[in-house]
């Protein structure tokens, strides 16, 4: 197939953990045999200016290749789900869009939620990344295609069991203590603040105890301010955005991987340390227990340090077997999620998906 893949979260030079995800699918549907073409945006910036302008050169892309394609594959209800319609209508190509969680977190806004449904209208399927988000979109209440769920997968080659001692001298670790390992945008939603709380009360019982936020955002000052003031900031480390290679390096060095979210509808880097095989404490508000078996990782409510910290030291604890996360990780592997995607874009090619509200 011809695919035109139309997304506004791509990896770019400045930023490259940019929605990583999708450039993977894309790269996993291209080894499969397809043609791939991009248009993408790849930056976070926003305002009065930026905003229009990154999305009017989505848009552009969009309408130059839809022709080409024989089927359009978007990333987000809205606002790309809605380019990848109108696309989709002029070329009078087949459009199918994959929902990713903001964009349904956001249907309660009017606008948001009658463009969405515009988008929705002929489109001829929805990936959701979720069992979660699928049911979430079917008690939305908005008229949809049929629904299929599908990650974004995990690389197994890339995110390895590596040995966790070397990982610890590349990254400048102290080589004893545990590590705990944070990664995503430092935002409101990903909550690293409660995180940071619950390290603090950790590190009463474990005081070589390391943590390291792998990401960037608006939190970030915070974050450095809070550590300095609960007296931890010896022990913190705040990496900055890094590409994709990189993280896989920060996970091995350390002992488990924390997700304490407001709300995750999946997040792929559950994905990427249990592959790596590490466990992984992670919200229960939301898609991982899809994901985590109960011998690779805990699912703790969010906002909670208390309850974080003593998830944290149970993992830290009972040393959960590398080989098992990794098992668990492989039932979602990126070539499995890439056969599930290509069969629905193939379908809708054909015109042969089944006429179901939720698969």
């Amino acid at each position: 197939m011809r695919i035109l893949c139309l997304t506004n979260m791509y990896p770019g030079p400045r930023e490259p953990d940019y929605g990583a995800f999708v450039r993977d699918m894309c790269d996993a549907l291209e080894d499969r045999g397809h043609e791939v073409r991009r248009a993408v945006i790849d930056s976070r910036a926003s305002g009065p200016v930026h905003t229009p302008r990154k999305y009017g050169r989505l848009a552009t892309g969009a309408m130059a290749s839809a022709r080409w394609a024989d089927v359009v594959y978007a990333h987000y209800l809205f606002p790309t789900g809605v380019i990848a319609a109108v696309a989709g209508r002029i070329a009078r190509r087949p459009w199918v869009v994959t929902a990713h969680g903001g964009d349904v977190a956001n249907l309660h806004r009017a606008t948001v939620r009658n463009a969405t449904a515009a988008g929705l209208a002929g489109a001829s399927a929805v990936i959701a990344v979720s069992q979660y988000l699928a049911d979430r979109l079917a008690a939305s209440g908005l008229r949809l295609p049929p629904v299929f769920v599908a990650n974004m997968g995990v690389d197994m080659a890339s995110f390895t069991i590596r040995d966790r001692a070397a990982a610890r001298a590349r990254r400048g670790l102290a080589p004893s203590g545990p590590v705990i390992v944070a990664v995503g945008g430092l935002t409101a939603r990903k909550d690293p603040l409660t995180l940071l709380l619950a390290f603090a009360r950790l590190r009463a019982t474990l005081p070589d105890a390391q943590l390291v936020f792998v990401g960037d955002g608006p939190l970030r000052r915070s974050l450095m301010g809070g550590a300095q003031r609960l007296g931890v900031a010896e022990a913190v480390t705040l990496t900055g955005a890094l590409p994709h290679d990189d993280v896989a390096d920060w996970i091995a060095a350390g002992d488990l991987l924390a997700l304490v979210s407001r709300i995750e509808p999946l997040g792929v880097v559950i994905l990427e340390a249990l592959a790596s095989g590490r466990p992984v404490v992670a919200t229960e508000e939301g898609g991982a227990r899809e994901v985590i078996p109960t011998e690779c990782g805990v699912l703790v409510a969010p906002g909670n340090p208390v309850a974080i910290a003593d998830s944290l030291l149970n993992v830290i604890a009972h040393h959960p077997s590398p080989a098992a996360c990794r098992m668990a990780a492989g039932r979602f592997a990126l070539t499995r999620q890439a056969a599930i995607v290509d069969d629905v874009l193939a379908g809708a090619v054909s015109g042969t998906l089944p006429d179901v509200n939720r698969a």
